[in-house]
């Protein structure tokens, strides 16, 4: 094997080897706003703001 193909398959294996960034959910978005997320509406003085359970509940939170 040349220098040149081993250098590639070097290369090519730490591609697999480094982990892919993961995007992060909705609900874990949420939940670091301080959000708590219902099926309903919104409880009163809470105001929807994004999305829970990849699009399924509303994201919500206080108006303070």
């Amino acid at each position: 094997m040349s220098t040149k193909a081993m250098g590639i398959f070097l290369l090519f294996l730490v591609l697999l080897a480094v982990p892919q960034a993961a995007p992060e959910s909705d609900t874990v978005t949420c939940r670091k706003m301080k959000g708590k997320c219902s099926f309903l509406l919104c409880p009163f003085f809470k105001r929807s703001s994004g999305t829970c359970y990849n699009g399924l509940a509303k994201c919500c939170r206080p108006f303070w």
